[in-house]
């Protein structure tokens, strides 16, 4: 019997530190992991000039560091700031910024296909700490920045001689490895 009790005892407080857990943790308010109506997140091109990987080391993680460099700088030419830029995971990321609103913008080269995605940026202390706990990443929010950071990265890939193929997606889609509904702009 006591060790019945004991038993219960232990589930009971295992039970406890979950729920705090979950609690401590829980998804950020008014946040999504699928792109606003009518917007595209994600986008898809081909590219591969040798001068585009020149600046990659030979056992290095990261490819394309010129052609992100280079696209840090075609944005920042016209209305976004550029801010932050660094790594993740084998991929290239930077902090983009359009009036007071803020994104991520993260570049990869997964099977021959270059992969840019415009992301969500935690800001209260809450998003930070469930991002760094969850590693979960949610769909930017819809506004005026976030249409013309889209539009201005979509102009400036079309505007690449040695790029090709600019494939928009949603993002919750191409998670999920659904590809069949491309589209020609991010915005539609």
């Amino acid at each position: 019997m006591e060790a019945a009790i004991t038993t219960l005892a232990v589930l009971g407080g295992m039970g406890a530190v979950v729920l705090l857990f979950r609690a401590y943790v829980r998804r950020p308010a008014r946040m999504s992991s699928n792109d606003p109506p009518g917007v595209r997140t994600l986008v898809t091109f081909s590219g591969t000039a040798p001068e585009l990987f020149e600046d990659d080391e030979a056992d290095g993680p990261l490819v394309g560091v010129r052609l992100f460099r280079k696209l840090c700088d075609g944005l920042a030419a016209g209305p976004v700031a550029v801010e932050s830029r660094g790594t993740i995971q084998n991929a290239q990321r930077t902090e983009c910024v359009v009036g007071a609103e803020r994104f991520a913008l993260v570049l990869e080269w997964i099977d021959r296909t270059w992969v840019a995605s415009v992301e969500w940026v935690p800001e209260t202390p809450a998003e930070k700490r469930h991002l760094a706990l969850t590693q979960q990443v949610f769909a930017p929010r819809d506004g005026p920045g976030l249409r013309q950071l889209l539009s201005t990265l979509d102009r400036w890939l079309k505007a690449q001689p040695k790029l090709a193929d600019v494939r928009w997606f949603r993002k919750e889609r191409w998670i999920a490895e659904d590809t069949s509904d491309p589209r020609d702009g991010p915005v539609s």
